[in-house]
């Protein structure tokens, strides 16, 4: 029976991820009546089936490699041992305090959370599915439902040999001969960490390079790090087949195909599909208020989260565009500014940092090179190796680069790209300059920490012209 519920809220979000829970909060701020429909649990895959746990199990990997690998320094270690209980009780505990953390936001902006599914029901209204049904009115409608890894075709996510990132995750050990089918990041990251847990590892990617839309050094760099920690890599794979098979007993799966190596032909005990994510759009009802997925299976949405119906807006991984949840937060908070009468800047894709967290760590954002020169911009490139690096030199690192590139008529920072220890930390001040006029110049003279990796990033600003001109900052007075 469907009760038609009397509630009538400012705002109903469909979903309780990076996108859902960070807009409902910034409503609620703006003063706005909230409720958040999701069946799943606060914080959505990021924080339960992505980003968070994996890059817990990339901190452990991390620490794995130190007593494993011979160190310059001189400090060895014995052969470090896991414990499978504590391992898992620390992934679990940090999970649960952010989710705990995500809650007590709600309770202190006042965000009604309901663990319910949510799909539209006709402009304005919102079913909260259940036992007893609730049709509810809302004045305007945020989706955030979010993405679900994507499955190779006639060969479905069993979660037993052939695994999705959410059901590896699930594994209460690491053991064995894993494939990985993929190597963008997700893949890229997962090869770092079953390698480290000993596991023999393959990685099978269809292009000529890993991390294929990044820029061109970056793969090339990343596969002689994941190569030197044992991982076999493949690309260029123009044909491959999986078929499972019983072997002495258990399962296991036959991979063969054809690289830019040649034929290769290897049995393992799991495969890890990763080739990317879809949208969720099952069952949300778009048909109900004249819509559908577009390319990709993304429902098209303007600069500020728009769908072309009235108080219906989408953020996230559902907007299509990069699924990261950064990107997702931001495009949540403009969408819901936007609801609320302001005028808040679109998110710009050219200023969302991307991260790949293996050791080391791989970063970009904006243009390449060849992104740049293909738009018919003209560019400059300012390289500089970690090699010549003292903090690198005192931490082990000899390998590495950063990259920046610049229009060198206006000093405008037309991207940034790297692979290198703790780069990540440093890709928020980058995406701060590339929204600064004549950012090339302000960061050349702009005074960096000694010894620091940042300092690489300042090298490469002034390898890419940084000193050729200078533009005095104002000092307000006119």
């Amino acid at each position: 029976m469907l009760i038609d519920s009397s509630e009538e809220w400012d705002l109903v979000v469909i979903g309780a991820g990076s996108a859902g829970y960070v807009g409902a909060v910034r409503a609620a701020e703006l003063g706005m009546r909230v409720l958040v429909l999701d069946p799943g649990d606060l914080g959505g895959t990021c924080l339960h089936h992505g980003c968070i746990p994996t890059k817990a199990l990339l901190e452990i990997a991390g620490r794995l490699r130190l007593g494993m690998e011979s160190d310059p320094s001189g400090v060895t270690f014995s052969r470090p041992e896991i414990d499978p209980d504590r391992m898992r009780a620390f992934r679990t505990s940090t999970v649960d305090r952010l989710a705990r953390g995500i809650s007590s936001l709600f309770k202190t902006h006042g965000v009604t959370y309901r663990k319910a599914r949510g799909r539209l029901d006709g402009p304005g209204r919102v079913l909260q599915e259940g036992a007893v049904p609730l049709s509810l009115k809302a004045k305007n409608i945020l989706l955030a439902t979010g993405s679900r890894p994507k499955e190779l075709p006639g060969l479905p996510f069993g979660e037993h040999t052939v695994l999705s990132s959410s059901g590896l995750l699930r594994q209460d050990s690491y053991s064995g001969r894993f494939a990985i089918i993929g190597g963008g990041a997700i893949g890229c990251e997962f090869a770092e960490i079953l390698s480290a847990f000993g596991c023999e590892t393959f990685l099978f990617e269809r292009e000529s390079r890993l991390l294929p839309t990044e820029d061109q050094d970056l793969g090339p760099a990343l596969e002689r790090e994941l190569v030197f920690h044992g991982v076999s890599v493949r690309t260029g794979v123009s044909r491959i087949g999986l078929s499972l098979e019983e072997e002495t007993g258990r399962s296991g799966c036959l991979i063969e195909g054809h690289s830019a190596a040649g034929e290769f032909s290897v049995t393992v005990d799991k495969v890890l599909v990763a080739i990317g994510r879809v949208p969720v759009t099952d069952g949300l009802g778009l048909d109900s208020v004249g819509l559908s997925p577009g390319a990709g299976g993304s429902l098209p949405v303007g600069a500020r989260g728009e769908t072309g119906i009235s108080g219906l807006y989408a953020a996230g991984d559902l907007a299509g565009g990069l699924l990261l949840a950064h990107k997702a937060s931001r495009q949540a908070v403009v969408a819901v500014e936007t609801m609320a009468g302001l005028s808040p800047a679109p998110c710009d894709p050219l200023r969302v940092p991307r991260v790949v967290y293996t050791h080391p760590e791989v970063v970009s954002i904006g243009l390449s090179r060849e992104e740049a020169e293909k738009s018919g911009r003209s560019c400059r490139e300012g390289r500089f190796p970690l090699l010549a690096n003292g903090r690198s030199l005192t931490m082990g690192q000899r390998r590495g680069f950063v990259k920046v590139l610049s229009d060198p008529g206006t000093g405008a920072i037309l991207g940034m790209h790297g692979i290198g220890p703790h780069l990540s930390e440093m890709m928020g001040g980058i995406a701060l300059a590339m929204g600064v006029p004549e950012g090339l110049f302000r960061l050349a003279e702009t005074v960096f920490p000694h010894p620091t990796v940042s300092e690489a990033i300042h090298e490469a600003v002034l390898a890419g012209g940084g000193t050729l001109h200078r533009t005095p900052i104002s000092d307000g007075k006119g």
